[in-house]
């Protein structure tokens, strides 16, 4: 974007931008969840483990300020890509589902358990 060119908060870099402080300023959950939830949507997963090659990015996940995602994924309702309705009046557990197969796939020893 150029210096005197107008904001437009529907360009395509400023609406990246705008998920990414969305998804930054979220509470962070454990993986897997502790229980189902309802929703869809965008998530994001977090490194804080101490595996040598990862340092940088457990020291920007460190003390609870959860900056630098390992991972970030969504989670749409079966449907949804077809134009069968909206998420806003979605009412199922996709993204609970979604991140609890993370869960599975991943090695980690879980955090306060």
């Amino acid at each position: 974007m150029k210096k005197n060119e107008p904001y437009n908060p529907l360009d395509k870099r400023n609406l990246g931008v705008s998920v990414a402080d969305a998804i930054l300023e979220r509470p962070v959950g454990p993986l897997p969840p502790e229980e189902k939830f309802i929703g869809a949507g965008v998530y994001a997963i977090y490194y804080i483990g101490s595996h040598p090659p990862y340092e940088r990015i457990t020291a920007l996940n460190r003390d609870g300020r959860f900056k630098c995602p390992i991972y970030v994924g969504k989670a749409i309702p079966e449907g949804a890509r077809k134009g069968g309705f909206g998420v806003e009046a979605y009412d199922g557990t996709t993204l609970s589902k979604r991140i609890t197969e993370h869960a599975k796939s991943v090695c980690f020893a879980p955090v306060g358990r």
